[in-house]
């Protein structure tokens, strides 16, 4: 029933009709966007374009302070690794036949240490026998992880 008051209930928000006089509905184009809108559009892509730039680069800080980062990850995670030049350059190297030579990641011992060692959740209530009992199961994964990688090689 065109004309009536309730013709378009119901109808999409997002249609553009007007009434003229004789009650019929004529379409008219939307509105060209207000210059705020788009101002407003803008700020929002730059916000998302630093925050995609801060997850690519995390710990702006530490590296405006000199230190370096390592970073890797598998098909559902990441890990960077920072240091400072103290820590690189410290004169207690892993006790490894090459030292801090080989590694990217300078003092890898300790640096597995602390993500390690810790690592078990505190709800977990085990007692220091049982979390250490994890811990090495954990090292011996990585070592049959470790043999795989050489027999690949091999």
């Amino acid at each position: 029933m065109i004309g009536s008051d309730n013709a378009f209930h119901g109808h999409n928000d997002d249609s553009h009709h007007a009434w003229n006089l004789d009650h019929a509905v004529v379409a008219t184009a939307p509105a060209a966007p207000a210059p705020v809108d788009r101002w407003v559009e803008e700020q929002m892509f730059e916000e998302d374009v630093r925050a995609v730039l801060m997850m690519m680069r995390p710990n702006r800080r530490e590296r405006l302070q000199g230190w370096h980062e390592y970073r890797t990850g598998g098909k559902h995670f990441r890990a960077t690794i920072s240091w400072d030049d103290e820590f690189a350059t410290r004169n207690e190297p892993d006790r490894l036949p090459a030292g801090n030579e080989i590694s990217t990641v300078p003092n890898l011992v300790d640096v597995l240490e602390a993500i390690l060692i810790g690592s078990v959740r505190s709800d977990a209530e085990l007692s220091a026998e049982e979390e250490s009992a994890a811990y090495r199961d954990v090292l011996r994964e990585l070592a049959l992880r470790v043999d795989q990688f050489a027999d690949r090689f091999a």
